[in-house]
């Protein structure tokens, strides 16, 4: 499947490189070490999943991540379900679908903005599951690189401030479909 995404690059790196097999592998951020407990599940093997790009915008079933669906329960992305960290290097390049859930995502882990580049690109969809794909990263092959600009500062600024909004949208989705299982008398996976 072919898909349009963006990513953010240093100034110094060569986007090109994102076309290269060496330049399309991505480890986990962060101090995790392979085969220790699990920080983003707790051990539990699954976590919540919220995709920021629909979130963010509007809801796509085009979306390559959520389908729609916006927020679910799935398989840890770092432990893959196993309440140990697996930090092996994954098969792919790590992406979100709109510029709008990346500057999320790079806003929330607390990323400098400064000299960095919004790489777009047109790439297929990679076998494996992003380290983030719980906060709606994904990751692909890079086929074609389609435009490089700055950082919009302003963009930026804006989603920074929508992010408490978004929480609270997400916070009403998530407790209605409780109530809906509640009400249904349903579990969880039958939804």
């Amino acid at each position: 499947m072919s898909v349009r995404c963006f990513r953010m690059n240093p100034v110094g790196e060569d986007p090109a490189r994102l076309l290269t097999d060496e330049g399309q592998w991505t480890e986990p951020w962060g101090s995790s070490e392979d085969g220790t407990d699990c920080d983003k599940c707790g051990g539990e093997g699954r976590t919540r999943h919220e995709c920021w790009s629909c979130l963010l915008t509007d809801t796509r079933e085009s979306c390559p991540v959520c389908a729609g669906r916006l927020s679910w329960d799935a398989e840890c992305p770092v432990c893959r379900g196993t309440g140990r960290v697996n930090g092996a290097p994954r098969r792919g390049v790590s992406v979100f679908p709109t510029v709008e859930g990346l500057y999320h995502y790079m806003l929330a882990e607390g990323a400098d903005l400064d000299n960095c580049l919004i790489i777009e690109l047109d790439a297929q969809a990679a076998d494996d599951v992003d380290f983030d794909a719980d906060q709606g990263a994904m990751l692909v092959i890079p086929t074609r690189i389609l435009s490089c600009t700055r950082v919009d500062r302003t963009l930026a600024a804006r989603l920074s401030r929508s992010s408490s909004r978004t929480k609270a949208r997400i916070k009403r989705a998530t407790a209605h479909v409780f109530s809906r299982w509640r009400f249904s008398g349903r579990s969880l996976g039958q939804w």
